[in-house]
């Protein structure tokens, strides 16, 4: 039985939010008590178990999610294939494992950082058994989203009774594989409502072997570029200018996790739709998809550009001033990324996931040469200009193969208006902030303005999505009124 997209959406919304809302309380708890070095090695060492969770991970994620979201009501099916994956997933989980210890006893840079990559690394066992792509892909995102919050209301009690000190760098570790992917032994047990294990059937793994490595191509290209930032600053500046860094980009990973989070609904269904050759409907996801995109995000680019020192003075502190210019640098990847990761999904669904690795192949060697000729002479801020280079490229690539699916007349209008209402909105938000001096009011002001000026010029602009939202919360008010 399929579930609804306004439902899926709601509940991956509010996951995605309770991760946005979380971090407006720890990270300002953590970056005081630990201090940049302290943020900077932790982001370290995280970046570096992104290598080994990336090889463990095999680029099983986006295969797995598409091939079980068109078996899904097959529970003979559906059974054979997560066995089938799963046992893909245990052995790429061992090579991961192989290599991370070969690393920590051959690469000197990481002995100051054995205790916290030792911490890190459970990322990668949690994440094997955490079948995250088998939920997308059934569309459990009411299982998704209450699981996460419960994990993170455990973290946060963690980070408060565990984390008081500069030394506490192990413990933070730790909170952040509680929240980021404790939850994932639920996910190993509840997996039983929706198959059997015991069920016997030739396995066909070898089938299964060729999509998954085109899809780890992407991800080996994805990682390197996201992860590459903070790992470079690493060995090429210092732990200050990683921590430094990481406060520039904070924002910007909660506000995208959020936008991807909704996005990412659409690949069951749209998998769903080409699969079943219902192509009008397909099309017509795809353009409400890129719509959304450019009507969230090109408001939060210029929210956060304007918003960046009340920003980084309340949710980092005075310690964090020069993360100013990188955060404003690198907010456009808000509008790019998750562009890209809207007709990425398109590109999958379609069974064109190659066009998507040419892409992140492209952006993965400019990422790296543009890293080693910006971030000695610029720091935090070359990182953020390489990744806004690299990150433009892939989209482009992806925007010129897709564009029969979004370079629509609907589009363009919907581009038109959205652009029109950030300039009517941004005026007002400068205005009204250059009245306030005190940092959090400007802030809750500057915030509240935009909002009600933005919303205030679609509407008056007609903004066919924008008006059919406000039409179902009407509508849904409406009801419960007259219940």
């Amino acid at each position: 039985m399929a579930k609804s997209i306004k439902k899926n959406a709601f509940y991956s919304f509010l996951k995605s939010f309770m991760t946005l809302f979380f971090p407006l309380i720890t990270f300002p708890y953590a970056s005081r008590i630990l201090g940049p070095e302290g943020i900077g090695k932790i982001n370290f060492a995280g970046n570096v178990i992104s290598y080994f969770a990336m090889i463990a991970a095999l680029g099983i994620g986006s295969y797995a999610t598409r091939q079980a979201a068109k078996i899904r009501d097959d529970r003979i099916a559906l059974s054979k294939f997560v066995k089938e994956i799963f046992l893909i997933n245990i052995a790429s989980t061992v090579i991961s494992y192989i290599l991370f210890f070969v690393a920590i006893i051959y690469i000197r840079k990481f002995d100051d950082y054995r205790p916290l990559l030792y911490v890190c690394s459970l990322q990668i066992f949690f994440n094997t058994i955490g079948f995250n792509w088998f939920y997308t892909a059934l569309e459990e995102f009411k299982y998704i989203t209450l699981r996460t919050i419960l994990f993170q209301i455990i973290g946060i009690g963690f980070l408060f009774v565990f984390v008081r000190t500069r030394g506490d760098l192990v413990n933070y570790a730790i909170f952040g594989i509680i929240t980021g992917v404790g939850s994932n032994i639920c996910n190993f047990f509840y997996l039983n409502k929706f198959i059997d294990w015991k069920i016997k059937a030739k396995l066909e793994i070898k089938k299964h072997l060729k999509p998954i490595f085109i899809f780890f191509g992407m991800s080996v290209s994805i990682t390197v570029y996201t992860a590459l930032d903070s790992v470079m600053l690493g060995f090429l500046t210092n732990d200050k200018e990683v921590g430094i860094y990481s406060a520039a980009t904070k924002l910007n990973k909660m506000i995208l996790s959020l936008l991807t989070a909704v996005i990412s609904i659409l690949l069951p269904r749209l998998s769903y739709y080409f699969e079943q050759k219902r192509t009008q409907e397909f099309k017509s996801l795809a353009q409400k998809g890129i719509c959304f995109v450019m009507l969230l995000s090109f408001p939060m680019i210029a929210g956060l550009i304007i918003l960046s020192p009340s920003l980084i003075a309340l949710f980092c502190g005075s310690e964090y001033s020069s993360a100013i210019i990188p955060m404003r640098i690198i907010t456009p990847v808000l509008l790019i990324i998750s562009t890209a990761y809207m007709t990425s999904q398109v590109l999958s669904a379609t069974e064109k996931e190659k066009f998507s690795l040419v892409s992140y192949i492209s952006a993965a060697i400019l990422n790296l040469i543009l890293n080693f000729i910006f971030i000695p002479k610029f720091g935090a801020s070359g990182a953020a200009l390489g990744t806004v280079f690299a990150e433009l490229t892939a989209t482009t690539i992806q925007m010129i193969i897709t564009r029969k699916y979004f370079f629509t007349k609907k589009t363009f209008i919907c581009i038109i208006q959205s652009l029109a209402s950030v300039c009517v909105m941004s005026a007002a938000t400068i205005f009204v902030c250059s009245l306030i001096e005190n940092t959090t009011i400007k802030l809750v002001v500057g915030t509240l303005t935009g909002i009600c000026t933005y919303a205030f010029m679609l509407l008056l602009l007609r903004n066919e999505y924008f008006t059919e939202i406000l039409k179902q919360l009407k509508s849904k008010i409406m009801g419960r009124m007259s219940v």
